[in-house]
């Protein structure tokens, strides 16, 4: 026979509690037997436990408790960035109030629905997929970097969102963190024109100075031509000499026009990253060499003494061989024009124990002054000590040999003392360096 009841069991120390009490006959030892099974009914066993311990100390302080769940509320709703607690199955939980302004909804008007019905159509795969990465160990659960998506406000308006979810503890959900990032992409947007806007301006100004420098060159090829044949009596001679000092004035400004015209029209190709590049393999030794010897009858004229110094097995440089070339002539000159007659030029190249190759450049010219270094390097800048110089220049020399420098992936340096002289360094990284 099997019978139920309900009792009352008293604990050692005196406390009672209901039990559910089943009794029923079992076989036993070849004849029968009543067996009684008890179980505590009610109230939660932890707590049951506790009352019967009668150990006070280990109960929860319920309104800490509670204090501590506001303070985290509070929080979270403090945030800018919303909230949302996805369960297991990737249904919403509830969602924080920032988020609640930032989609339009309620939280009980989303609870329990798909947290990819927050997204555009477009979006919602990218959240599921999100999701799924995160339900089971792998790379996508630990480089978790974030999503930019498209969420959906309630009114049907889309707004742009980074969204970051991470695993809640005890496997019981997930938590969305996601954010407007409508400023950024509105900021996003218009450095894209504005930077689209500067390029075509740039291409624009390189288109203008084709045109114009084809324009002038013409011209001034025939004046600088018709010049050097009148100086030299081609035709029979000039009568009056002060119009043969006339025609080298006519000749030099025409020589000095073109040069600005090509300066111009280089450095704004460079500008607009529409300089042909042609690396190869670049001898430094060998180039130097050459420009060296092309230097000479300039340093002759001024009475300056050119040395050099190359070192010996320099290994070969990727760079383009005309601008490599051009920087050379560049440098080179100007040490000679800003150096007084009796001074020198040291030409020199070096590699470096970190790898790199160096070309220097030193003379005991007039020098210059830390200001006077970073007014060279601008457009159009001349300071007063190079206008002491033999010679007028276009006043983009230096900004045009470290614009073609830098082109060439090295590195442009310049240290300087007045009254001591300069020392002009172009430093190819070991990156650009072809060693053996």
């Amino acid at each position: 026979d099997e019978s139920d009841h309900s009792l009352k069991l008293k604990s050692r120390q005196g406390l009672e509690f209901p039990i559910e009490a089943l009794l029923r006959s079992v076989p036993w030892r070849g004849g029968k037997a009543l067996m009684l099974v008890v179980r505590r009914s009610g109230e939660d066993d932890a707590a049951h436990f506790t009352a019967a311990n009668d150990e006070p100390a280990l109960q929860p302080d319920v309104p800490e408790l509670k204090s501590r769940i506001a303070e985290m509320r509070t929080i979270i709703d403090t945030a800018t960035d919303g909230v949302v607690l996805i369960g297991r199955d990737g249904n919403i939980r509830s969602i924080s109030r920032p988020a609640e302004a930032l989609f339009g909804f309620d939280s009980d008007e989303v609870a329990g629905k798909p947290f990819a019905s927050l997204f555009a159509i477009e979006s919602q795969r990218a959240a599921r997929d999100y999701l799924a990465g995160l339900s089971e160990p792998g790379v996508a659960s630990v480089l978790n970097d974030g999503r930019e998506v498209i969420g959906r406000e309630a009114q049907g308006r889309f707004i742009p969102l980074f969204m970051t979810i991470g695993r809640l503890p005890n496997d019981s959900g997930f938590c969305a963190v996601v954010r407007d990032i409508t400023q950024w992409k509105r900021a996003e947007e218009d450095l894209t024109q504005a930077r689209a806007v500067a390029e075509r301006a740039s291409s624009q100004k390189t288109d203008f100075l084709a045109r114009i420098s084809h324009e002038i060159r013409t011209p001034l090829n025939a004046i600088i031509g018709f010049s050097e044949l009148m100086v030299d009596e081609k035709f029979g001679p000039i009568a009056n000499d002060r119009y043969r000092d006339y025609l080298r004035d006519i000749n030099r400004s025409g020589n000095h026009v073109l040069d600005l015209v090509n300066d111009l029209l280089d450095i704004s190709k460079i500008e607009a990253g529409q300089q042909e590049m042609d690396y190869e393999a670049v001898s430094l030794n060998d180039t130097l060499a050459e420009t060296v010897a092309m230097m000479q009858p300039q340093a002759n004229r001024e009475r300056v003494i050119i040395r050099s110094s190359f070192a010996s097995r320099l290994p070969e440089v990727v760079a383009d061989l005309r601008s490599v070339r051009q920087i050379a002539l560049n440098i080179l000159s100007n040490a000679i024009r800003y150096t007084q007659a009796g001074g020198q030029v040291i030409v020199s190249t070096a590699y470096e124990a970190s790898g790199d190759v160096v070309m220097r450049v030193r003379d005991t010219g007039i020098g210059m002054t830390p200001a006077e270094i970073e007014q060279a390097l601008k457009p159009f800048k001349q300071i007063n000590a190079l206008k002491r110089g033999r010679g007028d220049g276009t006043g983009l020399g230096l900004p045009l040999t470290k614009a073609m420098v830098e082109a060439n992936r090295a590195r442009f340096a310049i240290t300087s003392t007045p009254g001591e002289g300069t020392l002009v360094e172009v430093v190819f990284p070991s990156t650009r360096v072809l060693a053996e």
